[in-house]
């Protein structure tokens, strides 16, 4: 508690270099332009680039609130000279938020809370399983292998931002966040939607998922994922987070009225609804069900309200589109009839995958300690054949062995215990993010059971961000606690990383 609180000056000594730097390319690109004005764009990108990140060192969450809504609403783009291996807008600010951890470096504060260390544990234990990539399935897919890991990494980044530079005063960028994350999802959502209805002429690769109608085969909604189950996995937590938001009355911890959250609930309902990902509907009432037995502050008269956002795309689904909804009817809930008949049919084929992947176990148990490599198992030939194990658990075990499995348990647990406790609180709305949290990391459990729901990095991004924020908070206030004279009873709790 004798640490400084409010760092503000780390930057300071930096700001003269940047600046001459800053006119000295504003002075070269000038000259440039006068000889060959055809790079007025990519020009014009590189001063927004500088001039972000001037505003970024000053104020670190603008970047942080950048990066996640490019996180949210932007698809990837795909260039030739790439082939396959997309370019993520989102991942072109990192050195940003590397510059902010420089820059702050001699005033940063990083709790060494039990979140921070699962999280640290859980990547490092996932990045150990790279030299297997290369060593077994080759460069080309271990540099991809590498390039996936690194995609999931950039969560320590943002979590360090948040928690490193913004731990102990909330500002204006920090305070208008959540809603600005809402609207981006509910815009993401509800490009999905369109999408999926009349689907947008931008050439890319994307997953094979459909939906065999009599009349047409139709592509599953994947909005900007370019993939189902993670479209739905990313439109599912701001569908909890508004629901949640209504259902408990909280809508100053969102920052919107009541007004505003039924439209979006509806949207994001949609969006997770035409999905098509029975893996994200579990997970969503899954996650529903568990803040409500946590927070028990729920209004009664609020789920009318819920119930008819929710249920009001589906009744235009089965008004205006019969067939989709004999689809939804039929094939997707009306398997589960079968499910002692047929339990492979009734899974889409995943008893059998899952019973190939323990035979390799046992066949080769070397395997076990650091896997195949991360996220090798649908390109890797070491098996003759593709494996998709539809299933987190079996996934991390065969592809980054028992220390990566034991780093996601790790983090989950360090989860579960810290949101559990904060989510205990009396007032404000540190209990509500808390139990919300809780409650997600509840609902990634159960998408794990069928998919690999770890490798949303989408998703886990915004997770990891929310967890942040909400750590940030609980600290300030045990802070102010503390300060009342209440410490001996919240140091006891843990409040205090």
């Amino acid at each position: 508690m004798n640490e400084e609180r409010f760092p503000q000056n780390a930057h300071i000594e930096w700001s003269r270099p940047f600046w001459l730097l800053f006119f000295f390319a504003i002075a070269c690109t000038t000259t440039m332009l006068a000889i060959r004005p055809i790079l007025f764009l990519p020009c014009a990108g590189c001063c927004l680039y500088a001039v972000f990140l001037a505003n970024s060192l000053r104020r670190p969450l603008i970047f942080v609130a950048v990066f996640l809504v490019f996180v949210i609403t932007l698809p990837p783009l795909y260039f030739s000279p790439l082939g396959e291996t997309p370019l993520y807008l989102s991942s072109l600010l990192l050195p940003i938020g590397l510059a902010v951890l420089v820059t702050r470096l001699p005033d940063l504060s990083l709790p060494s809370d039990k979140v921070a260390i699962g999280l640290a544990i859980f990547l490092l234990a996932t990045g150990l399983s790279l030299p297997f990539a290369f060593w077994l399935s080759g460069d080309a897919i271990g540099i991809q292998s590498l390039l996936r890991w690194l995609l999931l990494a950039q969560t320590a980044l943002i979590f360090a931002v948040i928690r490193g530079v913004a731990r102990w005063r909330e500002d204006l960028v920090e305070r208008w966040l959540i809603p600005v994350l809402i609207i981006a999802a509910v815009a993401s959502a509800a490009y999905g939607i369109l999408d999926f209805f009349w689907p947008v002429p931008m050439p890319h690769p994307a997953a094979d998922q459909f939906i065999w109608l009599q009349a047409a085969v139709v592509r599953r909604a994947q909005g900007i994922v370019y993939e189902a189950s993670g479209f739905g996995s990313l439109c599912g937590i701001f569908l909890v987070v508004t629901a949640a938001a209504l259902l408990a009355g909280q809508e100053r911890a969102v920052r919107m009225s009541r007004l505003w959250l039924l439209p979006f609930i509806a949207v994001l309902s949609f969006a997770v609804f035409l999905c098509f990902s029975r893996s994200v509907w579990a997970s969503v009432l899954v996650s529903l069900a568990v803040f409500v037995r946590i927070s028990r502050v729920i209004k009664l008269r609020r789920v009318w309200g819920f119930f008819v956002a929710l249920l009001m795309p589906l009744t235009v689904l089965w008004f205006y589109f019969p067939e989709l909804w004999g689809y939804f009817t039929g094939n997707r809930v009306g398997y589960f009839g079968q499910i002692f008949a047929d339990p492979n049919l009734v899974t889409s084929g995943r008893l059998e995958t899952w019973a190939k992947v323990f035979s390799i176990l046992r066949q080769h148990p070397g395997y076990l300690l650091f896997g195949v490599g991360y996220k090798t198992l649908p390109f890797t030939r070491l098996f003759h054949q593709e494996i998709i194990t539809d299933n987190g658990f079996l996934n991390l075990l065969l592809e980054t062995g028992l220390l990566g499995l034991g780093g996601f348990l790790m983090l989950s647990a360090s989860v579960f215990k810290s949101f559990w406790r904060l989510s205990r609180g009396a007032d404000g709305t540190e209990p509500f993010w808390s139990a919300a949290i809780c409650s997600l990391w509840c609902g990634e459990w159960i998408q794990m059971l069928a998919t690999d729901a770890y490798t949303y990095w989408r998703s886990i991004a915004v997770l990891i961000a929310l967890m942040a924020f909400a750590l940030n908070r609980a600290d300030r206030s045990c802070t102010e606690k503390v300060s009342g004279g209440s410490s001996g009873v919240y140091a006891q709790r843990g409040y205090v990383s």
